[in-house]
């Protein structure tokens, strides 16, 4: 467990926003992509709506899940991003959006998961695809800026599924890094606001000339709720990027 303190809250939409926690002196060892648990219960304001949630449950409130969304390359700080909609039930997300202000102490548990960068860069890897829905580009923030800035010579493609383009997560971080590093950054949304998703036409078309299915990894990081009968965006693409798109099987990494 690590003792944090909240130092910077930035909002990333109405309904999300990175909080970076000073680690005080002790560096967290952690892969870009990893998570960290969070307990709700040290923090006495959340007591009267954890007891609710306990009665209407029957079980107590579990820890919360967040991954890192920061890169690795400031060893006195960690960010993770923190997303709350109307459909959030669990009380912590919302709190931390809500009532966590600079100065709070935060204890944290991890890093853990399998969902992370190699440590160095990949031999016979020539380029990244990053393909997330939602808050799930959050761990690949952290992936694709530890690349870029320690230089790693892989492109990277990030295609993203959103609702409608206030939803974007980093929106002004993907423009600088459009502009900064064009060689090696490609980026494409999409927002199913106006009845678009990612295809595997898009795919390929984000792809072209930039990075080749053969000779790179694909990351794999977003909701996998089933919907109208159609596998969730994971499962669905879990299959559909070996099939349709021809990357190795060993290649597709995912969050689950």
């Amino acid at each position: 467990m690590s003792l944090t303190t909240l130092v910077e809250i930035r909002r990333e939409s109405p309904v999300a926003a990175t909080l970076r926690l000073d680690l005080g002196g002790a560096p967290l060892e952690y892969r870009p992509g990893q998570y960290v648990t969070i307990d709700p219960h040290q923090f006495e304001a959340l007591g009267p709506a954890l007891r609710e949630r306990a009665a209407k449950r029957g079980r107590p409130e579990g820890a919360g899940y967040f991954s890192l969304s920061s890169d690795a390359t400031d060893p006195g700080a960690v960010e993770l991003t923190v997303k709350a909609g109307p459909s959030t039930a669990a009380p912590l997300p919302h709190f931390l959006l809500r009532d966590a202000r600079p100065g709070l102490t935060i204890a944290i548990t991890g890093p853990a998961g399998r969902y992370f960068l190699p440590a160095d860069p990949p031999a016979g890897i020539q380029g990244f695809l990053h393909l997330c829905a939602g808050s799930g580009v959050a761990p690949n923030r952290g992936m694709v800026r530890h690349a870029l800035a320690r230089g790693w010579t892989q492109r990277h493609v990030l295609l993203l599924q959103e609702r409608t383009p206030e939803d974007v997560l980093f929106r002004s971080e993907w423009g600088e890094l459009l502009r900064t590093h064009d060689d090696r950054f490609r980026m494409r949304t999409v927002f199913s606001s106006s009845s678009q998703y990612v295809t595997p036409e898009i795919v390929r078309q984000a792809m072209a000339g930039f990075i080749e299915a053969d000779s790179s990894l694909a990351f794999l990081c977003g909701p996998n709720a089933a919907r109208n009968g159609r596998p969730g965006f994971l499962d669905h693409w879990k299959s559909a990027l070996r099939e349709a798109i021809g990357f190795p099987p060993s290649n597709v990494i995912t969050e689950g």
